[in-house]
């Protein structure tokens, strides 16, 4: 029994290396749960919604020919990316001043924006006073009455287009707010929200600059599904042709003179000049059918040689 007792030593060195293990095993414990840390997410792909796509497409398409008229060029345009940034990521990289256009889509919530790159600015202003389409240095110079004028020019040819392009998509309006030029001023929405940020490039004579579109991703949240759907359907166009096809479905009519009820027995014993007196007088009002569903009351009448009824009311499902 003796030898079979563990020394002093022993019992000493076996506590010790329990202790070890004890460590080891709370130390790889805290090593694999670590926080999750949100800012490996802070670029997101914004993912393929087709009618957003071609809102977009529409949007250039329509602002080639209004630029067109306003520089006396006709420009080149095309689109740079579609992706979804944080705000604050997006108000960092704009130079000062900037030329920001506020608006809202109704029924969308929130405020969208359109920034218009300072070196595309100048570019048209050059342009539309005879000059060369070059760029000039902008850092720390503030807008003139005439840059701003025709800053407003060119965000409100940027909203007109903008509203047709969703037309053919869903019906909105679209309401300026106002313009801003310092980026740092901006208060629409909170650093770490994120928007739809469309990059459109556009080509001068040579030089060129961005306008960016930033719609906030909560806003067209409610709306995801019709512009993941075939927005094809959903044009004016499209709705206006099923609408004239429809048109041209043949429907079944009926007018109602009156009832009343007989027995099978008189039923039988009916002969050619027997009258049948219904439950209804001739100037009473009598019930249209269509497809066999009461639709209309409406009033016996002649047009010509032909029999005729007139519309008195819409029947309601509770007649």
């Amino acid at each position: 029994m003796a030898d079979e007792l563990l020394s002093q030593e022993e019992i000493n060195l076996l506590l010790q290396t329990l202790g070890k293990e004890e460590e080891k095993k709370v130390e790889v414990t805290e090593e694999r749960i670590r926080p999750l840390d949100l800012s490996l997410f802070e670029r997101i792909s914004a993912g393929r919604i087709p009618g957003l796509e071609l809102i977009f497409e529409r949007w250039i398409n329509g602002l080639r020919r209004a630029l067109t008229s306003i520089v006396a060029t006709i420009p080149t345009l095309f689109k740079e990316g579609v992706s979804i940034v944080r705000f604050g990521e997006l108000i960092a990289k704009l130079p000062v001043p900037s030329a920001i256009g506020l608006f809202n889509i109704e029924p969308l919530r929130g405020t969208c924006l359109i920034t218009i790159d300072p070196k595309l600015i100048y570019i048209v202003v050059s342009t539309v006073f005879g000059g060369g389409a070059k760029p000039y240095r902008i850092e720390g110079k503030d807008f003139t009455r005439i840059e701003l004028k025709l800053i407003q020019r060119l965000l409100n040819a940027c909203y007109q287009e903008l509203e047709i392009a969703w037309n053919t998509v869903l019906e909105v309006k679209i309401n300026p707010v106002g313009i801003e030029t310092n980026p740092a001023l901006l208060t629409i929405a909170r650093s770490r929200e994120k928007f739809i940020l469309f990059r459109l490039v556009v080509v001068i004579e040579g030089s060129d600059g961005i306008i960016q579109l930033a719609i906030p991703e909560h806003a067209i949240a409610p709306y995801r599904e019709i512009l993941k759907g075939t927005t094809e359907a959903k044009t004016r166009d499209v709705e206006q042709n099923l609408l004239k096809q429809l048109q041209k479905v043949p429907i079944n009519l009926e007018v109602v003179l009156g009832r009343t009820s007989i027995s099978f027995k008189e039923l039988l014993e009916l002969k050619a000049g027997d009258v049948i007196s219904l439950e209804k007088l001739l100037r009473e009002p009598v019930e249209v059918r269509v497809e066999g569903i009461p639709k209309f009351e409406a009033f016996l009448g002649q047009v010509g040689s032909k029999k005729a009824v007139k519309m008195h009311r819409v029947l309601k499902k509770e007649d």
